[in-house]
């Protein structure tokens, strides 16, 4: 019988991988996928890709016509609720896999893999790595946990279809969700250094341009090299990147990580980036990218939040 797909949640990264697994399920002559969002309205941007995937109403549907279900849902308490719905929908004796790429608390993945257990199903916990861009061009690399049998089945259809690099981080599946908050952290501090840089070269006046292109140079690597390119020039659009409400999401969960695993840990870089995340979301409300939060570093040193003509920063 041929493996049939679902997905299920459609936001910045969620409809650019939906859209690479329909592709995938066309050209190994599979079934058409299945996609359920809470907003409707998401829909119409996969369409011109999947004309003949349906379309749920609800995301019982979805479970009741898919044997492997992906997610990508924006944070632990909408898992939990959407989850608890896939669950309940779980049919006995029919082999369901459902695997979440959410970016989640590892006790909040701990305890959907037992949930899903519990009615006969699998969790896999398989967050990614990548920007928006990456993810539509399937270049994501993609962290995977969860059994070991279910894992090897479930491969050939993660690379390349939705990305080119896998980390197997073995069967406790919040050991992946711990590494998507620890490979984040990375992130989130260089961002942090990074407004703090950019703030001390105009302090100096050193011309932004000039520091990015050092820095193409020194530190050529591109998820960096993003951040640093939206910070010189002022630039922190949502939609390209990660949301300011995301990244607040994702620093707490960080910063609760070592606690909620029975072992707390200080992370003072990780504390300062939440609270310039914060200043910075007061500052210009939540329409923009994480890495304004070097806006708030600009405040403190002196400066006004917004590099001058660009609106905000939300350009034109």
């Amino acid at each position: 019988m041929s493996i049939r797909f679902g997905y299920v949640g459609l936001g910045n990264m969620g409809a650019h991988i939906c859209r690479n697994l329909a592709k995938h399920a066309q050209s190994s002559n599979l079934p058409p996928i299945s996609i359920w969002n809470r907003s409707t309205d998401k829909y119409d941007s996969i369409r011109p890709v999947a004309p003949d995937a349906f379309y749920a109403e609800k995301v019982e549907e979805v479970v009741q016509r898919s044997d492997i279900i992906f997610s990508s849902l924006i944070n632990d308490q909408v898992a939990e609720d959407v989850f608890g719905r896939m669950f309940k929908a779980v049919e006995g004796g029919r082999e369901v896999v459902f695997v979440d790429q959410s970016s989640l608390k590892a006790v909040t993945s701990g305890k959907l893999a037992e949930q899903a257990k519990s009615v006969g199903a699998t969790y896999i916990a398989s967050p990614v790595f990548g920007r928006p861009p990456m993810a539509e061009a399937a270049k994501l690399l993609i962290v995977l946990s969860g059994p070991e049998a279910v894992k090897e089945k479930l491969k050939p259809h993660l690379v390349p279809a939705l990305g080119n690099r896998l980390i197997d981080v073995g069967e406790d599946v919040k050991k992946a969700s711990a590494l998507k908050s620890m490979g984040n952290m990375m992130l989130l501090g260089f961002i942090e250094l990074l407004g703090e840089a950019y703030a001390l070269g105009d302090s100096v006046g050193l011309d932004p341009d000039v520091y990015h292109n050092f820095l193409e140079q020194f530190i050529p690597a591109p998820p960096l090299l993003a951040y640093s390119s939206n910070i010189s020039k002022g630039l922190y659009t949502a939609g390209q990147g990660f949301s300011i409400d995301g990244g607040l999401k994702d620093g707490r969960n960080m910063l609760s990580l070592g606690a909620d695993l029975g072992h707390p840990c200080p992370l003072p870089t990780i504390e300062l980036a939440v609270a310039n995340m914060t200043k910075a979301k007061e500052i210009g409300g939540d329409q923009q990218d994480w890495s304004a939060l070097a806006a708030a570093v600009r405040q403190e040193a002196g400066f006004s939040p917004y590099r001058e003509g660009t609106n905000n920063g939300q350009g034109n």
